[in-house]
């Protein structure tokens, strides 16, 4: 039963983590900062490890089935595109990653999953805390512009919030969380969860600054804040190499961008620079850890003849940066001609290549190039299904069908070619 309370959860909220904010306040990061002398990194290391932290709750509450909770958590402004844009503007630095905070802004990510299945409200806890920091931030945006203006082209997005919006956007959150029917139990709890939250994010920024610089380190987190942990070069030559190989990808299958837009860029990223590490593996592992990725993509809309062009497209990035080392690289190109070889297995070469041409000239040139590419990855992905990959094309066609998307002409022109690939493919047995 919902019990009557004359004190609102907002202000319970704010009484039980006032402590906290007297705390965060007082710690060497936002002491520095606010003299003036943080270091650029520190400040790299609190944008990055928060697009972790919100990255995950945003993408944890996008599956909340617990109605009231996802739809007051959805309908506020995305933060995590702040961070993107001035994380775009860093990114080509290659700033190296403080491993300590990285490793923290895990450990809150693995709680807010954890949350998100056992007691969803529970996140309404820490969206109290982060959202209300965007009051905080909005007191030290002079902070931030005066210490890092050249470094950040003036802007700071994150920093800034909402702008002259900041406040109105934290009342409304008050008036949709006290409106909530919450029992004492949840109340409790989400307070509970609320300070423990403001002291993991203690422990975070005390990893921020002062900065151990032993522990600095090139990280997935410098170009994806949301891939964890996995292995990246520890060259800025070959990390550009892998941003730049990684783009040239993407504008060659636009679906990429216009599907999984900028979250789908930043794996991408993430994705080609840990395939540049797989070259000091035995060529079998190697192998063996391409097609572990190949499959994990394809099961989610990304056929396998996109790794095979990252792939080439990364060799050649490589051997022109490092030219006296291309040797080395070489068993990326053996990896995409064994993808290449398989797929032309379950279709010839000839064929597919037809069919695909066939499905553009169908598709008024794939409307017009803004999907070029789409006629190679249908077929791709049939021939995906016949090695195995079970979810290849109904993961694709989930998005190519879309009537809210494509006019008729273009699905039609999808199914068409998905009916002659499954021909050609029968014929081939």
């Amino acid at each position: 039963m919902v019990q009557e309370h004359h004190t609102s959860i907002t202000e319970c909220l704010k009484e039980a983590i006032s402590d906290n904010h007297t705390r965060m306040e007082s710690l060497p990061f936002f002491i520095a900062l606010t003299k003036g002398e943080l270091p650029f990194e520190s400040y790299v290391g609190n944008l990055r490890t928060m697009a972790v932290i919100l990255g995950t709750l945003e993408h944890e509450l996008s599956h909340v089935t617990l109605e009231e909770v996802r739809r007051l958590c959805l309908s506020r402004p995305s933060r995590l595109i702040h961070l993107r844009r001035d994380l775009s503007m860093i990114d080509p630095l290659f700033i190296a990653d403080i491993l300590p905070a990285n490793q923290q802004a895990q450990k809150i990510a693995e709680w807010i999953r954890r949350y998100r299945i056992e007691q969803p409200s529970n996140l309404l806890g820490i969206l109290y805390v982060l959202e209300g920091s965007t009051l905080g931030n909005a007191m030290h945006l002079p902070d931030v512009i005066k210490t890092f203006g050249p470094q950040i082209s003036g802007t700071a997005c994150f920093y800034a919030g909402y702008g002259d919006k900041t406040a109105e956007n934290w009342k409304m959150l008050l008036s949709a969380m006290n409106s909530l029917q919450l029992n004492q139990e949840g109340r409790e709890r989400i307070i509970q969860v609320a300070k423990e939250f403001f002291d993991q994010l203690e422990v975070l920024f005390a990893s921020l600054y002062p900065i151990d610089t032993a522990r600095l380190e090139f990280t997935a987190s410098i170009l994806n804040p949301e891939a964890g942990n996995h292995a990246v070069p520890d060259t800025v030559d070959e990390l550009q190499a892998a941003v730049t190989a990684a783009r040239k990808c993407r504008e060659e299958f636009p679906y990429f961008n216009e599907r999984y837009q900028e979250r789908g860029r930043s794996f991408a990223k993430s994705d080609a620079a840990w395939l540049v590490t797989l070259v000091s593996l035995p060529q079998t592992q190697l192998m063996n850890q391409v097609e572990w990725l190949g499959r994990v993509l394809a099961n989610r809309g990304m056929p396998r003849i996109t790794l095979e062009r990252q792939l080439e497209l990364l060799y050649g990035e490589l051997a022109a940066a490092l030219p006296e080392e291309r040797e080395q690289y070489t068993g990326l190109l053996e990896a995409a001609g064994n993808l290449a070889g398989e797929r032309f297995r379950h279709i010839p070469e000839p064929v597919f290549s037809r069919l695909a041409e066939e499905f553009r000239d169908a598709s008024d040139g794939e409307l017009q190039g803004r999907l070029q590419g789409t006629g190679l990855l249908i077929v791709s992905a049939v021939c995906d299904k016949a090695a195995g990959i079970n979810d290849a094309e109904s993961s694709l066609l989930s998005w190519l069908l879309d009537k809210d998307l494509f006019p008729e002409r273009w699905i039609s022109a999808v199914r068409k070619t998905l009916d002659k690939a499954h021909e050609e493919r029968n014929n081939s047995l």
